[in-house]
């Protein structure tokens, strides 16, 4: 056996191992507790702590206290800088904080809360218009009145032969050009829904005799089910959404109904012809005759639709004209829209035609007539 005479060392104990004994430990205690002669520094606070005494926290809270001052000092300046330019006119474009910036605004805005209300008291002082009211566009003089008197056409007067033997105005009161039109149609919808009955009627599945009993079970039968024989399914069923009795009437006045009816008859002042008086020119009521005195007028009763209006009652002219098919006759009084629309010619007599003025006329003429 080998042995040395140089000093053993004491053994190393393992990575991670526990000393055994109170023996092993004492060298570490002693090292952890060795002191130095070197003077010590004093120890720096962690991040984020506090200063344990009032003698640390002087140094701060002066330091704090005079970055407030100088910020405060920053910020006068730059708003008093801003107000001078833009007193002046001039723009800066250095950015102010955010209360300088609403100082600046209040000298824009002086005693209003922003500057859309300031523009809108400053709108109604103008115009008197609250915000959001829209200014009205002047009336135009054509809207002033409903009605207004034609221009005089003037038509020529026939005698029984066809020939002319003189010429009458014709100067209506009608309605103004951007109402004519649908002034027109309305009394013609109202004279058509007058002449509609309303009586059409049908029955529901309610309504219809039978169909109480349950037509057969409602399975296992390799039908679709059904719970009546009446219904709008099936024949003899009742009817789904059918007509039932109404009134088709629509209003007018009586005002606009004269109004629409001069207008329509101003309108086809081309297509009036004026006759004399037919008393007496009828000795016997015969269609040849009606349909030869139409002819000579100027019409053609066979292929134009023609309306004979004549004053008072006319017996022989009558039932020679109850046989013409496209001839309508009838009284200044109780004229037809729906005739009147229709004719391709209007032959009126000389008495019809100034009943008809002194009822469509205007009424300051008809007056003055009058007295």
């Amino acid at each position: 056996m080998v042995t040395s005479s140089a000093p053993m060392l004491p053994a190393t104990p393992a990575y991670g191992a526990l000393p055994s004994s109170p023996e092993e430990r004492k060298p570490r205690r002693m090292s952890t507790g060795v002191t130095s002669s070197a003077p010590m520094l004093p120890a720096t606070p962690a991040y984020g702590a506090l200063p344990s005494s009032p003698e640390e926290r002087k140094p701060r809270r002066m330091s704090t206290m005079v970055m407030v001052l100088c910020a405060a000092a920053c910020g006068v300046v730059i708003g008093l800088s801003a107000a001078h330019f833009q007193s002046s006119g001039l723009s800066l474009s250095v950015r102010a904080p955010s209360a300088m910036v609403g100082a600046t605004r209040q000298l824009n805005v002086a005693g209003f809360a922003s500057r859309q209300q300031k523009e809108a008291v400053e709108k109604f002082k103008e115009t008197g218009l609250r915000p959001g009211v829209k200014p009205k566009s002047p009336e135009p003089e054509t809207r002033k009145g409903r009605s207004i008197v034609a221009d005089a056409v003037n038509v020529d007067v026939k005698d029984f032969d066809g020939n002319v033997v003189g010429s009458d105005s014709l100067a209506l009161k009608v309605a103004r050009p951007e109402t004519a039109k649908g002034l027109v149609h309305r009394y013609l919808r109202y004279a058509r829904n007058a002449l509609r009955a309303g009586t059409a009627s049908t029955l529901t599945r309610g309504e219809v005799r039978g169909g109480g009993k349950k037509p057969y079970r409602q399975k296992k039968t390799g039908n679709a089910r059904q719970g009546s024989k009446r219904t709008p399914l099936r024949p003899g069923g009742g009817v789904i959404f059918g007509p039932k009795p109404r009134d088709f009437s629509i209003d007018m006045n009586q005002k606009e109904r004269r109004i629409a009816m001069a207008t329509a008859l101003q309108s086809a002042s081309e297509d009036v012809i004026v006759i004399e008086d037919l008393a007496g020119k009828f000795d016997s009521p015969k269609t040849k005759d009606m349909t030869s005195f139409l002819t000579r007028v100027g019409t053609k009763p066979s292929e134009e639709k023609v309306l004979l209006v004549v004053e008072g009652q006319k017996r022989n002219a009558l039932l020679s004209a109850r046989n013409i098919d496209r001839l309508r006759i009838n009284k200044p009084t109780s004229l037809k829209i729906i005739d009147v629309l229709g004719a391709d010619k209007i032959v009126i007599e000389k008495g019809a035609f100034d009943t008809m003025k002194g009822i469509f006329g205007p009424a300051p003429v008809a007056a003055a007539e009058a007295a």
